[in-house]
């Protein structure tokens, strides 16, 4: 009888701890950091199948990074169904900070691959 008592009091404690976590993804700020996290993980496996690639297995480079894209496309629009179908409330500030960070940090990636950060403009002569 005493360990039945202690199975129901650990399953409502679990079951509160759920609860209490479930609550906790409509707090915007806690939706805007798991966006934010979301998007630089997306990023970092991004970056991760691009380096990959190279001239000696072009075609199997491309393919990886083909799968990589649909892969990280599928998780996204999971985790956004999987955060609307937790906490409806704090969808919003999860898909703003999932798409304006991954925008973001694909912008800067960008920048520093093509290397734009390291040109100058040349100085204006005076005339």
């Amino acid at each position: 009888m005493g360990r039945m008592r202690c199975i129901s009091r650990g399953e409502k404690q679990l079951s509160t701890v759920f609860t209490n976590s479930i609550d906790a993804l409509g707090n915007p700020f806690i939706a805007v950091l798991l966006g934010a996290g979301l998007a630089a993980g997306l990023l970092l496996t991004s970056r991760a199948s691009f380096k990959l690639m190279n001239a000696d297995n072009s075609s199997a480079g491309l393919a990886l990074v083909a799968i990589s894209l649909f892969a990280r496309l599928a998780i996204a629009t999971l985790s956004l169904w999987a955060y609307k179908s937790l906490s409806p409330e704090g969808l919003k500030p999860f898909a703003l900070s999932l798409a304006g960070g991954f925008v973001v940090m694909y912008t800067v990636e960008l920048v520093r691959y093509a290397g734009l950060h390291r040109l100058r403009r040349p100085a204006r002569t005076r005339q």
